[in-house]
């Protein structure tokens, strides 16, 4: 019995700590007026209001050695190690505080993913395999696609940045009327896939080195297999489904059937982009013709990726609409 009781006080505490990280750090009376033995000032809060200094400091302890090392390492609470474990453990409640407002709980979000991305490029750099590719001449968009995935694969912080940017406007349609972010702007969804796009990079960074760790030990080509690829499919979008189920707040299914939308939208504007780069590419390089992938194509593709979005936002506002009406 008290082994369930104290499972279950740590389930609380792990869930406290997921909506709010500094709630075992607020237990400081702000009706009592304390003295700064920094400056000598007399204040009221946590904080003393000239120098900063934190009411509660006094004697020092064993607890003032921990936090000076961590300090001394740049493990305090806003560096970048903390981010990443905040970002992997509470990654939807971390994106909402930084939109509000709640800077000091996180790294710099852009700094933080261009030093996971640096990370990610040695990463696939050391466990790429140095065989020789095939280069195939491009004279289709059929070889041109090819060509240019088999790039972003072996380039994959380049292939996170650009996926998670064509999703900050689906994301935008979708999730625009949501009950614990209510109206995020395009700039706070720019900062939302930045995040994200540091999540997924990190997810890709260990489930690169377990396989590669695993194809050593065991002399087989079950690295290369569709098994291995399917896995990653389901446990990136089950990483999605967490990060906007926490940020958001819908319920299991609503969050669901919009990641499904954003998830389908975002494979469009992909592939209306490829479009676009072939079309400038085909007329930089003179190459024939495509009776299938001409500039009128192109035009009906971006006619319908943007009524594709505008639907979207549109079915998203009517389901919160009838909600409101039916609780009413």
């Amino acid at each position: 019995m008290t082994a369930t009781e104290t499972i279950k006080q740590k389930w609380q505490r792990y869930r406290a700590w997921q909506h709010d990280p500094t709630h075992d750090t607020r237990r400081i009376d702000h009706s009592v007026t304390h003295h700064c033995a920094n400056c000598g000032n007399d204040f009221v809060g946590a904080y003393c209001c000239d120098c900063g200094q934190r009411a509660d400091t006094g004697r020092i302890t064993w607890d003032s050695i921990r936090h000076g090392v961590m300090e001394l390492w740049g493990l305090g609470t806003r560096s970048f190690p903390y981010t990443l474990w905040q970002l992997v453990w509470r990654p939807g409640y971390l994106i909402g505080d930084y939109l509000r407002g709640r800077r000091q709980l996180s790294y710099p979000p852009i700094k933080m993913l261009v030093i996971v991305a640096l990370f990610t490029f040695l990463v696939f750099n050391f466990s790429d395999d140095t065989a020789e590719s095939t280069v195939v001449e491009i004279t289709n968009f059929d070889s041109f696609f090819d060509q240019t995935m088999d790039w972003f694969l072996k380039h994959l912080d380049w292939l996170m940045l650009f996926l998670m940017s064509l999703f900050i406007l689906p994301t935008y349609a979708l999730f625009r009327y949501s009950p614990r972010c209510p109206k995020h702007t395009l700039p706070e969804g720019f900062f939302i896939q930045v995040f994200i796009s540091s999540l997924l990079l990190m997810f890709f960074i260990v489930y690169t080195l377990i396989v590669y760790t695993l194809s050593s030990l065991v002399p087989s080509n079950w690295a290369n297999s569709n098994a291995i690829y399917a896995v990653s499919y389901v446990a990136v979008s089950l990483l999605l489904l967490r990060v906007y189920k926490q940020l958001f707040g819908f319920g299991w299914w609503a969050t669901i059937w919009r990641l499904l939308l954003v998830l389908y939208c975002g494979a469009k504007l992909y592939g209306l982009t490829a479009e676009l780069c072939y079309q400038f590419y085909s007329h930089y390089k003179h190459l024939p013709a495509d009776n299938k992938y001409t500039f009128e194509h192109c035009v009906y593709s971006c006619l319908i990726a943007l009524l594709l979005i505008a639907g979207c936002f549109i079915a998203a506002h009517a389901v919160e609409y009838i909600k409101k009406r039916l609780q009413r």
